[in-house]
């Protein structure tokens, strides 16, 4: 490995402990607690290396928020390339998206969850080319075949907004209410995913 190579790498990895150490207080101590001096703290560095690749706490707010889609739209992408159904193809993404969820819920609440309007914008986050805007045009693509196949007389976008809304629900209450007595959690998902889809087949 030569010296430029090793320097980025170790540039990216502090880049990345920055994230986690932003992600761990963000989760732990609220907005308020989460500032570039107490992130400086917790990695053991002093606050001007954290400006060297993040202007502000905005920015690293916004990064945790792509880095969790950019790794919610591998998922999903991901689950629905080997369906040959527009149906099946569909149904897969919503089980990727849960799946997610539950495999990460650091990411998932700090994404979804938290009320970081006042530091990111939903605009920045759904910009042309961002992964929030790749996921969202995922699934609006994949519903679009799938009505288009059953010819079922439905608004898109409401339909949209009801599957994410079912899908986020069932995720949120399973890592907010861990404790509540829920059927087998594989046939409780599977059992949401079905009921919300039931709409869309004649």
């Amino acid at each position: 490995m030569g010296i430029v190579e090793r320097k980025e790498r170790q540039k990216e990895s502090l880049r990345q402990d920055i994230l986690d150490a932003a992600r761990e207080i963000l989760l732990a101590e609220g907005h308020a607690k989460l500032s570039m001096r107490s992130i400086a703290k917790r990695i053991e560095y002093s606050p001007t290396t954290i400006y060297l690749y993040f202007k502000n706490k905005d920015e690293i707010l916004f990064h945790l928020c792509e880095e969790a889609l950019e790794r919610q739209f591998d998922a999903m992408s991901a689950a629905a390339s080997n369906e040959f159904s527009p149906f099946l193809r569909l149904r897969a993404t919503l089980r990727a998206y849960i799946d997610f969820g539950l495999a990460e819920p650091d990411r998932y609440q700090i994404t979804y969850m938290t009320d970081m309007s006042q530091y990111v914008s939903v605009t920045s986050v759904l910009m042309e080319g961002s992964f929030g805007n790749k996921l969202l045009e995922l699934v609006r693509r994949q519903l679009h075949d799938v009505l288009m196949e059953s010819g079922a007389p439905l608004d898109p976008e409401s339909v949209f907004q009801a599957l994410w809304a079912h899908s986020h629900g069932i995720v949120s209450l399973l890592i907010a209410c861990p404790d509540f007595p829920w059927v087998e959690r594989d046939k409780l998902i599977e059992t949401t995913i079905d009921m919300s889809l039931k709409g869309l087949l004649r």
